[in-house]
């Protein structure tokens, strides 16, 4: 009787894993951000063509891939950020990838992978190329300045139901790339980050972020949210059981109509990551609970600036929960959000309520538990 469970041929296994690691267009984006700045880049720059597919381009000016690391770039699970599993615990706040897959994924699932890098020191940069198994298949020299150039071109060519997919919500993975780079800038405000939609209509789709010498979060806010946005907040830190808590909140007596609908960036050492789930996003519900409270008038406002930048003790969180990292699973949790809640209350004073103000807040309790329901 033939067997029912049968070893899944080596291509087959790389492409399920490749979907994995690359959902969408923007996650070929991070995926290269993150390289930039583990190469310890001060400057990155974006180019994605309008459908968001036929190419995708990230240059930076970091310290680039040496010669001896050029062939293993592609190569699926070659990594120089860590040599075992135990290595991971050590990750968190050093480096922003480690697993060894992304690079082999975008081989895998586009139609061609170029690679141009240049080393201090080095006369000139190589041009590489690579196949989709992520074999190093020519090199030439190049014109390049010491940093590393990464093209991608027909992502998702060989999945073409998926390839359908993203071109028909092109608009929305552009979108989400933005939002993306915009992330990273709050995170990383001293990084000179620009984004570019190449033929596009117009040119709504842009990002420009070029940082003073001593920028900080509040810097980046008035390029990210807008400057009616950022004044209306202000910067706060604390710091507690090993965790230093940096944020850029709406002030308790904020207009309503210039914060909403801004969203939330949080970041984990300066790791943007995603808020909505687990822990994550219980930061962000703790904090429009005390903006409501310190001014119920702003209950009703809807998304909310919030940006918070959490620098955490060694070995106190894991960034490996899933490929696309960006959530963390904390060694003790209640510790952190209790740390989060400590720097909310003292910023968010909670407002003496009035008559009128008490039946607001009898409509809201009201409103919140039909939302329950």
């Amino acid at each position: 009787m033939k067997p029912s469970i049968q070893a899944l041929p080596p291509t087959t296994v790389r492409q399920i894993g490749s979907t994995q690691v690359l959902v969408d267009p923007s996650s070929v984006v991070k995926e290269l951000i993150d390289n930039a700045l583990d190469a310890r880049a001060t400057a990155i720059f974006i180019d994605i063509t309008a459908n968001a597919i036929d190419s995708i381009q990230v240059k930076d000016n970091g310290h680039g891939i040496s010669s001896e690391d050029r062939a293993l770039v592609c190569r699926r699970y070659c990594t120089s950020k860590i040599r075992d599993f135990n290595d991971l615990k050590e990750v968190g706040g050093k480096w922003l990838g480690f697993r060894g897959e992304a690079m082999a994924s975008m081989a895998e699932m586009s139609g061609a992978l170029s690679i141009s890098t240049r080393v201090e020191g080095e006369p000139v940069a190589v041009l590489m190329k690579f196949g989709r198994s992520g074999e190093l298949e020519s090199t030439e020299r190049a014109s390049l300045p010491v940093g590393t150039t990464v093209k991608v071109t027909e992502f998702f060519k060989f999945l073409p139901v998926r390839k359908q997919a993203a071109l028909q919500h092109s608009s929305k993975w552009l979108s989400k790339t933005k939002r993306l780079v915009q992330a990273y800038t709050l995170a990383r405000p001293t990084v000179r980050f620009a984004l570019k939609v190449t033929k596009a209509n117009n040119d709504k789709g842009n990002f420009m972020y070029a940082p003073k010498a001593t920028a900080n979060v509040e810097d980046a806010a008035f390029k990210t949210v807008g400057r009616e946005c950022a004044k209306q907040c202000d910067w706060v830190a604390m710091e507690s059981e090993g965790f230093v808590v940096n944020a850029f909140l709406p002030k308790p007596d904020a207009t309503g109509t210039k914060i909403a609908n801004q969203g939330s960036y949080l970041s984990i050492d300066a790791r943007p990551v995603s808020t909505t789930r687990g822990t994550l996003k219980q930061f962000v519900s703790s904090f429009r609970e005390r903006l409501r409270k310190a001014n119920p008038t702003l209950a009703s406002v809807k998304d909310p600036f919030f940006c918070m930048n959490i620098i955490c003790p060694l070995d106190s969180y894991d960034p490996n929960i899933e490929p696309a990292k960006d959530d963390v699973l904390f060694t003790n949790a209640e510790l952190v959000v209790s740390v989060v809640d400590k720097l909310l209350v003292s910023y968010y004073p909670e407002a003496k309520i009035g008559v009128e103000e008490k039946e607001y807040e009898q409509i809201w309790a009201c409103l919140q538990r039909s939302t329950r329901l």
